[in-house]
Parts: C-alpha cells; structure tokens; sequence
C-alpha cells in the first residue's frame, strides 16, 4: 500500500518503504594496504573489521583502513571517504651477535672495532634503536655510537680507542674477553662476548748518551693500501749545538707515497726541502735551520727535528717489508756553519726492538674478517594452498671488512648482498617447510607443514658462519562458506546484454587456521586471498568473493586444488522482488572509530580493530546547494535475501513531483559509474519526504517494472548568516582599491583600470560560499557612477570619460534568493588621476650631500658649464605622490635655446640639462604623458664654480689602498675629487661622468715629485717605472689658474712595488716596501724579516724553471730560515735551496712542469726566506740575482727559455736599507708649512696679481701670498727665482733653509697660468 502525494508534475503514487530494516542488504568493507579485506553485514549502517598484520604489516611501518559500501565481499562498491592511518611500533632487540672488525690493536693504532647485529624476539632485524650499547673488560677512552645502527639491517659497528694503560710492555699478545651489551632504559636487554687481540708495548729505542747521529722511529702497526702513517726523526749532537742539518730520506714508491707538503718542522727548526721521484730508490731531501741558535734545546741526545706523513702505496702488496725506509745524514752544522757530522745513515725504531739501519713498514690487506646476516623477513605466511603464489625470505649478508678507520671516524661498514656469491647458504631444518635456493627461502609448493624455525646458516670462506631463523605458518584446515547455497531465478529479471535469466548472487567466505609453529595456531578470513574457482563456470561464476547464478545446475566453488569445495545449486525455483531499497549515503559522512589507529606494539598475529559507520539522508539534512549524496539500491527478494542494483541491471532515479526542483538525480558519480549521485539545485526550497526519489529497477530487455521504491531525503538549508564583498584585485597601495582612467597619465604610474569584486555568503555551519558569478547576485553602484561602473560579475571598471576623481560605493544583493535576501553587503573603490607634477634640478655628477639647484655655473675657467638631471614627482588625486623621474613618459624642452639647447636629453633614463651654451636665464618645462607640465627657470650666471678643494680618491690595490702593483710600464688611472667654491662636487674628475664633457688637463695640473719611481701625463694616468725601496713616491694634484681663485693643491703618497713580468722572479713583499718587516719602514738591527719568492706563471699551459741565485748583504743580514716548496700542481725532480755559502743562497728545482692550475698568476709564491737584521750600521744593501734560468712551454716536451740564455730579473732585485741609510739624491718631501713668516707678514694691494704683474707691481715689502713665482721666498720675484727653480727640476743640493719645500712654495711654481685668458 502507498500515500498519494500531489507535485507540480501531477498526482503520483508513492509505494510504502520495504518491510526489512533498510540497509540491511548492504556490505560497507574495510580494507587495509598492508592487511586482508573484510566483508560484513552492515547491520545499522556500520561495520567492525580486526586486521591481522601478516607479512605486509612489518615493525615500523605505517598504514591506512579505507571503506567502501555496496558491491562485492571483495571488490567494486562505493568509496567512502575517510581514510585513518595507524603504525606499528618496533620491538627490542632480545638477542645480538659481535665480530671483529680490528684483528688486531696496537698501541700507536688503538681502534678497536666491534660489527653487531642485532634481533628482537620474532628474529625481526627491524628493531627500537638501543638507547646504549656498552662495550665493557677494556679500558676504552670513547663510547659507542648508536645512531650509527642500520634501521633495516640492525646492524651496527662501535669504533672505540683503546686506552694505552690497556698494553702490556711484555712480550706477545695480550687476548682480553669485551662484553658487548644493548640496554634500554638501563636494562640490560641483549648480550655478546668477543675476544680481543692487544699487541705488545714496544718502548722506542735511543741513541746512545753522547752519540751523533739521527733516529727515525717507524709505526708499530701495519696499514692498509692508501692509509697513511707518520715517521717521526730526532738527532743526538753530543755537546755540539746543531744549528741546520740536511738529510734525505729513502723509500720505494711503489709501496709507499708522499704527497709533497706532509713534513711538519718541530718548534726549533724551520724546514725546506724537496722530492725527487726514483721509483724504488725515490727520497725526499730536507735541509733545516735552527730558529734560534741560541737555543739549549738544539744540543743533546734526542733533539726533535721533524715529523713527516706517508701514505701506502693502492697497489702495495700486503707483507712485512724490513726494509722500507733507509736515510742518510748529509750534514750536521754547528751555529758556525762548521760541518761536524756528515754522510752517515741515521739509525731506525720498529716494530722489531732495538736500534736498526732500516725502518720496517707492514702492509695489510682489505680482507673480510667477520660475516654478519639477517633475514630480509622473519616469518612467512604459506599463501600458496590460497592462491598459488609463493612467498619468499632472502638471507641477507654483510662482510665486516678490515677498512682505513684511525681514529674511528669514516670508517666503512659495508653493504648488504644476497647473492650466493658472497656467502653459501644451507639448512638442515628446511625439508618440508620451503625451499632452499642459494641464499632465498622459499615457501610455496613444496612446503607441507609450518615451522617455528627454519634455520639457515650463511658461510665465507674459513669466517665464522652467521645463522638466521625464518618462521614458516601453514594453512589448514580451509574452509569455503556461502552466504546461501541455493540460487533461485529472480522472477521477471533478465541479464542486459544477453537477455538470459538473471540468478540470485551470494556472498562467499574463506577461513583458514595458520599453524605448524610453537605458537597457538590463529584462524584467519583470507577471503579476499583466496582464487575461488567454479568446477562448472556455465552453471557458477564467482569473482571477487562472490558466486553468481547462471543456469541451473550445481558447481564446486573451492581453493585452488579442490581444496575446502563448497557445492552451490541453481535451481528453477524462483523468488520475486518484494520492493526496491535505497538509500542516499552523504558525502564525506564515513566515521571511523578509532579515528586514528594510535601506534602500537604489534605481534605478527596480532590484530588492528577499527569499526565504521556512514550517514544516510534520513538522519542528517541537506544544508547546501550542490550538497548531495549517492544512492546504494537494493532489491529484497521474497526468500529475504538481497539484490544489489546499479545503473547497469536497470536501475534508475527520477524525482517525485515536487522535488524535481529539488533535487538533480539523473548524475553518476564521478569516477565510479555504477553508482548514481543526487544532489540540491540551485534556488531549491527546503522540504523532506519519503517519497523524495524514486528508485526503480526495470528490465532491460523487456523495460518492463521489476520493482521500486522511495528514497527519503531531508533539505534544510538554513537562512544566510551574512555576506561579504572584497577586491580580488591588487589595486592601490591604501586599504581601498585606487582605479584610473584609461585616458588619465596615473596609467603610466601602474594605476589599473578595472579589478575584480569576490562575493561571499555565508550559512551557518557552513563554509563561506563563492556567489561571484552567481546569477542571483546583482550588483549596484550607489554612490560615484560618474566614476566606476560594474558587470554583473563583479567587474569594476573606472569610466573612460570625465575628469573627476573621488569613492564609489557599490552594493552587493540577492533579491531574487529568498535564503540569502536578508544579507548585503558593501565595498568602496576610488578612482584616482595625476593632477600634477612637480620637478628639481639637482648637481651632475650626483654625490653624497647635494641638494637641489636652480644655477649652472661655468666650471672654473674651462669654458665649460656644469650641468644638472631633472627629478620629476607626480603628484596623484588620492594624496599620494609617486617618483617619474626615469619614466619613459617624460619630455622636457627649453623655452630659451640661446641659453640652454633644446630638447632636453637623458643619462641613465633621467633627464639631463646639459646643453649650456650662453650666460643667461631659460625656461625648462617638462611634460608627462603629454598631458601634465610643469615649468621653472634656470639661471646660467657670469660667475664662475672655482675649484676650492682636491682630494685624492685612487683605489691603489684592493689589499693595500698605498701600493702601485704592475709590472714596468703598467699605468693606473689616478681619482681626485674636486671640489668647487658653490659647494658642488667632482667626486670622480679624472674618469668619472664630469670628464665625459670637461677634460681634467684643463683645470688641473699633475705632478710626480719622485719621478724615478711614478710618473703622472697631464691626463691623470700614473705609469710605474721603478720599486721604490725606501720611503713612497710623492704625487701632487693642483687646480690652474682661474680669476682670483686659490691655487689648491693635494698631495698622496703611493709606494711603487713593481710585478713580475711573465717569467720574471720577483722578490719582496708584493705591497708596501718590497723589503720590510711591516712593508712601510726601513729595516733596523735584531728586526726579523721575510722575503718571498715569487714567479708569474703567465697563461702559457706549463712553465719550468731550472735554477737561480740569490745574493744577499750578509754584513747586515743572515738567513734564519728557508721555505721552498714547488707548487702541488709541478711534477719534477729535486726541489730545494741551501745557504752552504754566506751570503748566496742557491736553489736548484730540476726541469720539470706546473700545469695550468697556476695559469694567470702574476704572483705565486714558490717559497720565502726569513733573514735577521744583525748590524746596527745604518746603509744600504742589495739583494741581486745574478743567475737565473726560467723556460715558458706549451706542453710537456717544449721549453721556451726566459729570458734568452739567463738573465737578471726585473721586478726582484734591489737595494734594502738598514737602520735609516740613505738612497742618496731623491726628490724633497712636501711640508704642510706655509709661507716663510718674513712672508705671511704683510698685506698690500697684490691680492689679486697676476704673476706677470709680480716684478712690476710687488714691489719689494708689498709681497703677499698671492703673488705668484717668488719661488725662493725672498719676496722679489727675479731671476734667483727661476735659478732656485732649475735646483729643484734637477734635484741639486740648495741652502739647508730649503731642504723641505713648503706647500706655499710649491703653489708659487705652478706653470697653469693661461695667459691667453682675455681677463
């Protein structure tokens, strides 16, 4: 029976629900990536699934438990959409294994190294990271490091130092039991014992009391291929100081390496020396020095003199080599340089005890000493009954290698390998349980029985073998079970497609008990594990844990094998559809419980419990357009079992009359088209019925009615709360959004047309909905349509037209939405134009301080006028202002071209008035966007910028701001910051903007006072000619001769240090004084100096050099020190200097290449000599080099020589002084004095004469400091003067009372008078 129910369509007739609970026939499944699926009556609209972890479900992992409803036990349905994770948290590991990685500890090689492995209870590598793992029953000086612990593997290594009050000083080895032990929270957990080996204490030998010689004591311990080890050498000198001493040390470098810079000096010499390259009789010659030869510690019976660093050979050979190493003592010298112990071979210290004539080395080779496994999973779960797939465990192994590790650090742990390869594998507990394959386990076809553990020992040669256990659980007793094993035909109903008689479907269940171990056996659902096969597929078809009726008949559904057969009938009996079921499930509306599975400990068989359920419409309302569900229909048959329906088999959803407006039910879902979606329409009202949808299953070949049946559905969508209305747009730079005009000049500053509006309403509960675009928002402009218009889309756009500017007010309504026109809401835009500019003049070039002009002035007496750029501000409606100043918009032009020339040009995108042509005024006005102007005057006076401040600004060198580096002839252009009477500045005039347009010769004069060392042109360009080695090079700037200006005058001082030129060899300091302590005074006695060597390589690809000498002043000096090293990148022979000679020291690199890693180094250093000052006589000695030898190639087997047959070099040599001795004549230093007093004392009416009016008007007592040429200061101005002038040009001695020239004189002999200057 039904209701009749009266729609906008009509009368319809609504059937009564169906008698059985609804939802009764659906399966909601719960599904976990790492467990088996569950299928379970969803009684209530919820289910219960226990996931058991298995295999998939390891230690440490995390997961995820789906839902779906409707479908099959094992596939298809509904997804549903939450998705709650839970993990599994790691055990402790209960048992571990040690090795040894170190074989062997020696004292001066104290690493022990211990490899681990560790399990937990299950045999699992996978274990919780120990919080310590203690090593114990040595004294040990570290501790272990367990972060270091693989989180796969469980496999971790402890490098540890053996404390040196662990060794024996007797003979042999000491075997001393270490516990290793894992805790956690300080409980013990896990234990292991190892045996290691201490080799013996050797107590280094000595010379005998009294004894010359020297002693190299060698390593104790072996090394491997590419590990390094240090020698270390003393001497015995008796009751001889030993001032220097030369050695060379032998070696055979197929066995042994040296990298060219490992030798450390000890404190009390300073070393240099070189390598020569021999194969197996290669050396290394040292030549030493001692710092202080005062010293006491450089006499006695074991005087430290070094410590050197070697590497073993990649290729050598693992052995006991006797005699790897031999010496030989070429000399040792006494303060004196008396030689009084020469050409004998130095005694060695070993591993053998005693004093021998050779240095025994042992090579070890990288052997495997230990073998560490572990499975790659601990138990397996035989799947093969279930579904004919094998399940496999790999027996992973680790050979602990013997590996470079000296101090613990970067020690190599190896990798993991399962192949056969590396280990061989075997079992004797594996027949009946898997297969043994190499080194995999395999559970499948032949496994008969379960196994707690099947035990696999892995093997490497004659190492320890490792054992592993794997868990094997066995499926039995399976069993298949239906949820009905007799399928009727459903009366009427037909197959689509075939038009067949359609059959009832029945779910199917697999159960079976894993066992076979020590454990209690489990059942388990394996389901959805389990290939289910039909013996009679005509008559049963069965797909994802479900059988389907086709024809009448029986058939055999089973596992694989006939194994658990369950035998399922169709029969002709039919059943009828009582009614149609259905049911709209909400979005988003699974609930999980727990939410999130927390992290827990878990045993393989242990289980996860989660239960689901899912919203229908009849208990929660519709609150939103668009807010909807999908439907899950069902038949229910006259037997009381159920049919699911879909749109395939003839299911269809229609709205009854009056919630066709309603309710939009003609959709599927997307992604899944099994499955229709319904959902609110737009502008629909509220309302809930029963009867809202009609769910109806028609025959598809016949499209006759099978059955049908109402889906009640409740929509109750509340009132809007509020609405909100914003800009989207970035428009403005204030809180509200600022458009323009399209015609209006604001465009050019950004200023945009139209932006974009974004509404909002908001319902309760509910998120805020977009109603942009929504036909039912209107908006309005209620305020300021002159202004703004704006679409029906919320596109706000200022008018083309008009002038004005000001806020528009627009609202935003939904009269025609009866849920939402009780909300509004309101947004302002203004429209802003620029309603002016404004500009400035400001001083070109600019610089720090300047400020705004309205004058160009001409520049001192150039003929040249100074010239300004123009800033230009836009001044805009909305009380902002905006800098235009580099607009492209701009353009500016001169109402005066007599004055200033027009147009107006730009520098750097800014406009600059530079077209100065007459004295006068000019009107400049400048337009932007060639709508807004502003005009102002600039004023061209008679009066004249003169020069009133210079200042010197060179950048020298970066490192030293008073060196001139360059090689002879190298020029550097010079910087003078010139300062002008009206405040305005040059900061750059020699190559900066202003000499673009006023050439520096032309106002002002340079001069090089020390023109031996640095000579100036008249263009301000500096060219270096000579190292000036005593004090720096005096170089003077002044302005010319303007008017009644000032003769201004600057002076810096710079010290000339000349580069080496391209195969030169330069010495000295490379700034300051070439040869000083501290590079800016001359040397005095007891001070200590340095000269480097250096050598520019060019950009040629090799350079070798062969040989040079170096004489030094030895009546002031002596060597103290010599460090000669060819660079990393030179391979060659015999590299090294000496000072045998007093006063020569001689260096004799043999030929060979440094590639082009030195390539475009004027100044790399090769070595450097220390020398201290001895006498106190003040003079001058010279550093020459009278033989030297250098070669340029362009590749290994072509030499070029440089220079030609030898030479002198140019930039090393050169005189060095001593206590303030003298260079002699030089040119004399500047004073800041003024004019003599006799001088400065009057004033007369010579302020302003010219020096061609000196003689005649200053007369003598009417000299001023403004008459120029009284060069001598005796105030007439007459021929001593230019007599006094040739003294100073030619440097020649004058009277002492002029040794120094006074500021005020050098301004009297300035030459930049320009007499053709008509004033």
């Amino acid at each position: 029976t039904g209701t009749t129910s009266t729609g906008t369509t009509g009368v319809q007739t609504c059937p009564g629900p169906c008698s059985a609970v609804t939802g009764d026939g659906l399966v909601l499944r719960l599904t976990s990536a790492g467990g088996y699926p569950s299928a379970v009556a969803a009684a209530a609209f919820s289910a219960s699934r226990s996931f058991r972890a298995f295999s998939a479900l390891t230690p440490g992992v995390s997961n995820t438990i789906a839902a779906s409803v409707g479908g099959s036990p094992c596939s298809g349905g509904l997804s549903l959409a939450a998705t709650p994770t839970f993990s599994t948290s790691l055990y402790k590991a209960s048992w571990v294994r040690a090795v040894l990685r170190t074989t062997m500890v020696y004292v001066d090689y104290p690493v022990l190294s211990i490899g681990f492995s560790l399990r937990d209870a299950d045999g699992r590598a996978r274990v919780m990271r120990p919080d310590l793992v203690n090593v114990s029953g040595v004294a040990l000086s570290d501790s272990c490091n367990v972060a270091n612990i693989d989180a796969t593997s469980g496999i971790g290594f402890c490098d540890l130092v053996v404390a040196s009050s662990a060794f024996s000083a007797a003979p042999g080895t000491q075997d001393v039991p270490v516990t290793l032990t894992v805790l956690y929270a300080g409980q013990p957990a896990a234990t292991a014992v190892v045996t290691a080996h201490l080799a013996r204490r050797i107590v280094a030998s000595a010379l005998p009391s009294g004894a010359l010689g020297a002693l190299i004591a060698m390593p104790q311990s072996p090394r491997l291929p590419t590990e390094t080890f240090t020698i270390t050498m003393s001497a015995g000198s008796g009751t001889t100081s030993l001032f220097s001493f030369q050695t060379n040390i032998y070696f055979d470098e197929s066995r042994f390496t040296y990298s060219g810079d490992a030798f450390v000096s000890s404190t009390l010499y300073t070393l240099s020396l070189g390598v020569t390259h021999n194969g197996s009789n290669s050396f290394v010659s040292v030549i030493s020095s001692a710092i202080n030869k005062d010293s006491p510690s450089i006499k006695g019976d074991a005087i430290p003199l070094l410590t050197a660093t070697f590497a073993v050979a990649s290729a050598a050979p693992a052995a006991t080599y006797p005699t790897a190493f031999t010496a030989t003592v070429i000399s040792f010298s006494d303060p004196g340089n008396n030689r009084f112990y020469q050409n004998q071979p130095a005694q060695f210290t070993d591993a053998r005890g005693g004093l021998q004539s050779s240095g025994q080395m042992a090579v070890w080779a990288p052997d495997a000493v230990a073998l560490l496994a572990y499975p790659s999973s601990a138990e397996l779960f035989n799947a093969y009954p279930l579904n004919g797939t094998s399940v496999t465990a790999d027996v992973m192994t680790r050979l602990v290698v013997r590996s470079v590790c000296t101090t613990g650090s970067g020690c190599s742990t190896g990798s993991d390998s399962t192949s056969s390869t590396v280990a061989n594998c075997s079992s004797t507990t594996v027949a009946g349980h898997g297969a043994l394959s190499g080194c995999r386990l395999t559970v499948g076809a032949s496994t008969t029985s379960g196994a707690e553990a099947v035990v696999i020992t892995a093997a490497f040669r004659s190492l320890d073998p490792a054992d592993v256990s794997v868990r094997v659980w066995h499926p039995s007793a399976i069993a298949v079970s239906a949820a009905q094993t007799t399928l009727r035909r459903i009366q009427n109903a037909r197959v689509p497609g075939s038009c067949a008689a359609a059959y009832q479907r029945t779910a199917l269940a697999v159960t079976a008990t894993f066992g076979g171990t020590a454990r209690p056996d489990f059942d388990a659902d394996v389901t959805c594990l389990t290939t289910l096969t039909s013996s009679n597929a005509s008559v049963v078809s069965v797909a994802g844990g479900q059988a389907t009726g086709l024809d009448i008949g029986t058939s055999a559904v089973s596992a694989p094998n006939g194994v658990g057969a369950l035998t399922i009938t169709v029969s002709p009996a039919t059943v009828s559809v009582s009614c149609v079921s259905a049911v709209l499930i909400q979005d988003s509306t699974t609930k999980f419980v727990p939410a999130s599975v927390a992290t827990r400990s878990l045993n393989i068989t242990d289980a996860v419990s989660v239960s689901a359920s899912y919203v229908k419409n009849a208990e929660q309302a519709l609150l939103a357009e668009g807010v909807g569900g999908s439907i899950i229909a069902f038949a229910s048959l006259s037997d009381g079992t159920f049919h699911e329906l879909l749109p395939s088999t003839g299911l269809t959803i229609s709205a009854y009359a009056g919630f066709d407006s309603v309710l939009n039910a003609s959709t599927l879902v997307s992604g899944n088209s099994n499955y229709y979606r319904a959902f609110v329409k737009a502008n629909a009202p509220n309302g809930a019925d029963s009867c809202a949808l009609n769910a109806r299953w028609v025959d598809t070949c016949t499209q006759s009615l099978l059955g049908s049946g109402p889906i009640a559905v409740n929509v109750s969508m509340p009132v809007a709360q509020s609405a909100s209305v914003v800009v989207s747009t970035a428009c403005g730079t204030g809180a509200t959004c600022s458009l323009t005009r399209t015609g209006n000049a604001a465009v050019r500053l950004g200023r945009l047309t139209s932006a974009q509006l974004a509404v909002t309403v908001t319902f309760p509960g509910q998120s805020p909905i977009s109603f942009t675009s929504d036909s039912r928002t209107v908006y309005e402009v209620v305020s300021g349509s002159d202004l703004v218009s704006v679409s029906s889309t919320g596109l706000v756009t200022a008018r083309a037209s008009g002038t004005s500017f000001g806020e528009a007010v627009i609202n935003v309504t939904f009269p025609s939405y009866s849920r939402a026109s009780n909300v509004w809401a309101s947004v302002k835009v203004r429209v802003d134009v620029v309603t002016a500019i404004s500009w400035q003049a400001w001083p070109y070039p600019s610089y720090t301080g300047a400020t705004a002009t309205t004058t160009l002035r001409g520049v001192h007496c150039t003929g040249k006028y100074q010239r300004a750029t123009i800033s230009v501000a836009a001044n805009v409606s909305d009380g902002t202002t905006a800098d235009i100043s580099t607009s492209n918009y701009l353009t500016a032009s001169s109402a005066s071209p007599g004055v200033i020339a027009s147009p107006i040009t730009r520098v750097s995108s800014q406009l600059l008035i530079d077209g100065v042509v007459a004295t006068g005024s000019a009107s400049i006005t400048v337009i932007f966007d060639g709508s807004v102007s502003q005009a102002a005057v600039i004023d061209v006076p008679t009066t004249k910028a003169l020069v009133s401040a210079l200042q010197w600004t060179t950048s020298w060198q970066s490192n030293s701001p008073r060196t001139f580096a360059a090689i002879i002839g190298g020029t550097q252009i010079t910087g003078v910051k010139a300062t002008f009477d009206d405040g305005t500045q040059f900061t750059d005039a020699i190559s900066g903007p202003a000499a673009t347009w006023i050439s520096p010769s032309s106002y002002l004069l340079f001069n090089s006072l020390d023109d031996q060392y640095i000579t100036i042109s008249a263009a301000g360009v500096a060219t270096i000619l000579a190292s000036s080695y005593r004090d720096p090079a005096s170089l003077t700037v002044a302005s010319g001769v303007c008017l009644s200006a000032p003769n201004v005058t600057a002076l810096t001082q710079v010290y000339a240090n000349l580069e080496p030129a391209v195969g030169d060899l330069d010495l000295g300091n490379r700034y300051g004084l070439p040869f000083s302590a501290d590079g800016v005074t001359t040397l005095t006695v007891g001070q200590t100096f340095t000269v480097p060597m250096r050598i520019n390589f060019g950009t040629v690809a090799y350079f070798t050099f062969a040989t040079f000498k170096l004489l030094y002043p030895s009546d002031y000096i002596r060597v103290t020190a010599i460090n000669y090293t060819l660079p990393t990148a030179y391979s060659g022979g015999v590299d090294y200097c000496n000072n045998n000679t007093l006063g020569a020291i001689n260096c004799f690199p043999s030929t060979g290449f440094a590639t082009s890693l030195l390539r475009n180094n004027p100044a790399y250093v090769i070595g450097s000599i220390t020398f201290n000052v001895v006498s106190a006589v003040p003079g001058v000695g010279n550093f020459t080099v009278p033989a030297y030898s250098a070669g340029l190639a362009t590749s290994s087997t072509q030499v070029t020589q440089y220079p030609v047959g030898g030479g002198t070099p140019t930039a090393g040599p050169g005189p060095v002084v001593f206590n303030g001795g003298t260079l002699g004549s030089r040119r004399r230093s500047i004073a800041d004095a003024d004019a003599p007093a006799s001088l400065a004392r009057r004033s007369g009416p010579c302020d302003q004469c010219q020096p061609a009016q000196s003689s005649a008007v200053c007369g003598v007592g009417q000299c001023t400091r403004q008459c120029y040429g009284d060069a001598n200061a005796d105030c007439v101005f007459n021929g001593a003067d230019a007599s006094y002038l040739k003294t100073i040009l030619l440097n020649q001695p004058v009277s002492p009372a002029y040794n120094t020239i006074t500021q005020w004189q050098l301004r009297q002999l300035t030459p930049l008078f320009d007499i053709f200057d008509p004033t």
